[in-house]
């Protein structure tokens, strides 16, 4: 079981509670407008690996490193990463869009979920792997789990990092698309 290193801080509300909540469809059409980083996540199970696309993903500190992820509760990734504690997660390069519609259920080609679609490099016994040609990967720690709403919220530890120089992928209005190289000033 994962528990939280510190109690949870309260915080005020500042609607009153009989505020009306946004339509679902209204939230998540917005939501849409934010870019994020594809990522895909990795744990084992019964000895079996498992890796699932997904874009939320943040750092949350540099001072201890730590990074949050959430999950859908109702997934098995979700329960894995529970009942495991460690994790990878690997940002995409731009070149890797096929790599996300395989671990999203909807491969280019060949099936589904299938670990051979993209090259690993193995970082030792008990160690998630690295994703080759990513832009980074990170095993991490999960030092809290927070349930909010739908998802789980992780908050992991950074035990083990790779990057290298490459434009992330990233989705936006369900597209996927990379930055643009910043102008010269």
């Amino acid at each position: 079981m994962i528990e939280s290193a510190r109690p949870p801080v309260a915080c005020k509300a500042v609607l009153p509670d009989t505020a009306a909540p946004v339509p679902r469809d209204i939230f998540l059409s917005a939501m849409r407008q934010a870019a994020s980083p594809v990522c895909v996540v990795t744990t084992r199970s019964g000895g079996q690996r498992m890796a699932l696309t997904i874009s939320s993903f943040l750092s949350v500190s540099a001072d201890p490193p730590l990074i949050s992820v959430c999950i859908n509760r109702n997934s098995r990734m979700c329960a894995a990463m529970t009942d495991n504690g460690v994790f990878g997660v690997h940002i995409l390069s731009a070149d890797q869009s096929h790599v996300a519609d395989c671990f999203a259920g909807r491969p280019q080609s060949g099936q589904a979920y299938d670990f051979s679609c993209v090259e690993w490099l193995p970082q030792g016994d008990g160690h998630e792997p690295a994703m080759s040609g990513g832009a980074m990967s990170a095993e991490c720690s999960i030092v809290s789990a927070t349930d909010a709403g739908t998802h789980r919220l992780f908050i992991a530890a950074v035990r083990n990092l790779t990057t290298n120089d490459k434009r992330p992928l990233l989705c936006w209005n369900r597209l996927y698309g990379f930055p643009a190289h910043a102008a010269d000033n």
